[in-house]
């Protein structure tokens, strides 16, 4: 047998040993069609070559014939895959929106974030994070996969979330030491706002994982009761001590006020489990002031002090809602960094969840949102200057 045959043959053998165990674990874990299809492609792309080289060395003419033909059944379903995920575009009119603040930033149409359904890339999560998190348990994996497959369900109904696809492929840029930070973030216009006219605007900083597009759907009904548009800046896996986090930040407000006006005097800054981090970045360099700031299940910065916080925004109101059960942000470590601002003379109001962990937002996504809407409004208008 000649060299280069076998060393194709080599290589189709590593090919199926890594890509079908990828398509099984797949397919145990995936929930919609197209996560179905997509695994089973790259399944058949594994065993399609392997087959044909079967074939070839018993000199079977089926076998071989049957390699092409998995072969030519993966690339077609590609092909569907393809077809039916969605370019990231909606039109400039619609409530929400996938944008770039760098040129250079674009729809990245066969990253595996973007033709993987992003409620399947969850639940792949939830598995990996099963396995190697072991603060992560199987009940909670239980729980958090019917609350995820409920919230999709409900936020696919509409086609506008749909269209303006996923920004997970960031996050898998991020682990294979790729550049992430292309500027991508979402934009939230409820229906009843001017666009002209300058507005409230909540900019959301995600947590852990990815800026999961369920974020942005859940925070719409915040926008469309308090009239508030929303902003939400992707930064790869979530690591927002990382160079260039406050740089996302400001460059998202500012691309977000062509498109829609923003009250520079009522931009309020909103920080999700690991986003708490970014949060305590705010006015730490020039660019926008912020009206208040709020943690969710909030991770504080270890390198920022709650008196250096507090020194550098001065009085400005702060939210902290977090889980009385939370083991990975406890709530004694909460209220001590709570009672620290205080000292340094921040207005902070703190509503523990007593019997909630830290995946509050999905937990008790009603009452969070109540609570975030009632207080935003609750806020004294600034004064206008005369």
């Amino acid at each position: 047998m000649s060299s280069p045959l076998v060393l194709l043959k080599a290589f189709v053998l590593l090919l199926a040993l890594i890509l079908v165990p990828m398509a099984v674990f797949g397919l145990c874990c995936t929930v919609t069609w197209q996560g179905i299809l997509l695994s089973s492609s790259v399944g058949m792309i594994g065993l399609g070559p392997l087959m044909w080289c079967v074939g070839h060395e018993r000199e079977s003419l089926l076998q071989g014939r049957m390699g092409k033909s998995l072969l030519l059944a993966s690339i077609a379903g590609f092909a569907v895959v393809d077809w039916q995920s969605p370019d990231g575009r909606t039109a400039e009119g619609a409530r929400v929106h996938t944008r770039y603040s760098k040129s250079d930033g674009r729809h990245v149409p066969w990253s595996i974030g973007s033709l993987l359904p992003e409620v399947d890339q969850i639940h792949l999560g939830y598995a990996v994070a099963v396995a190697f998190d072991p603060l992560f348990t199987r009940k909670q994996r239980t729980e958090l996969s019917a609350m995820t497959d409920t919230l999709y369900a409900e936020m696919n109904a509409d086609p506008e979330f749909i269209a303006i696809g996923s920004a997970l492929p960031a996050i898998y840029r991020e682990m294979s030491f790729e550049e992430f930070r292309d500027g991508h973030y979402f934009h939230y216009i409820p229906a009843s706002v001017d666009r002209a006219k300058p507005t409230p605007t909540l900019v959301f900083l995600h947590g852990s994982g990815g800026n999961f597009k369920v974020y942005l759907w859940l925070l719409s009904k915040v926008a469309d009761e308090t009239g508030c548009t929303v902003i939400a800046p992707t930064f790869g896996m979530g690591n927002w001590e990382k160079r260039g986090a406050y740089e996302a930040i400001t460059l998202a407000i500012a691309d977000a006020g062509k498109h829609a006006a923003i009250d520079p005097d009522q931009i309020h800054l909103m920080g999700l489990s690991n986003g708490g981090k970014g949060v305590c970045l705010a006015e730490s360099q020039p660019g926008p002031q912020f009206r208040s700031l709020i943690f969710l299940s909030g991770v504080f910065h270890n390198r920022i002090k709650p008196a250096e916080l507090a020194a550098r925004l001065k009085q400005r109101p702060v939210l902290i809602l977090s889980g009385g059960n939370d083991d990975r942000v406890p709530w004694d470590y909460v209220s001590s960094y709570a009672e620290k601002l205080r000292a340094g003379g921040l207005s902070v109001t703190t509503h523990p969840f007593a019997e909630d962990d830290h995946f509050l937002f999905f937990r008790q996504r009603e009452e969070v949102l109540r609570f975030v809407a009632e207080w935003l409004k609750s806020l004294p208008k600034p004064a206008v200057a005369p």
